[in-house]
């Protein structure tokens, strides 16, 4: 269920953003305590245009262990789990996040990029 804010005064009510405007309000990273998934939190500002968002994990090696894709959210807060490859992952990695828009629905392979994020985490060895 959607939180939704209540404010005093009209002039409280934040204004939504427009595509250049728009940036990740906030972003977190939380591995499980299985260390073979992690937790990603983000939020957005209210915006104008819906937001996609593609992420992936990269390990100490280079290799993407997950990725995902948000296509045009409805929402400002979201929660995901993703789920990391490997045999047994472990040790640093980093999420890369693109928050993006396709400015034309005739060719989804561009994308208007208008806000990056790197975000190192570690995954704990069991022993």
């Amino acid at each position: 269920m959607a939180n939704l804010p209540l404010y005093d005064h009209p002039d409280d009510v934040p204004a939504p953003l427009g595509r250049e405007a728009m940036r990740f309000e906030a972003v977190s990273v939380q591995p499980y305590a299985d260390n073979r998934r992690v937790k990603l939190l983000v939020k957005f500002p209210p915006f104008v245009d819906r937001p996609s968002v593609d992420a992936w994990v990269v390990n100490a090696d280079g290799q993407v262990v997950a990725s995902m894709s948000l296509i045009e959210a409805m929402e400002q807060d979201f929660d995901f789990t993703l789920h990391l490859r490997g045999p047994e992952p472990r040790g640093e990695h980093v999420l890369h996040l693109a928050l993006f828009y396709l400015p034309d629905d005739q060719r989804p392979d561009v994308k208007q990029i208008v806000d990056r994020r790197e975000i190192p985490f570690t995954i704990q060895s069991p022993y």
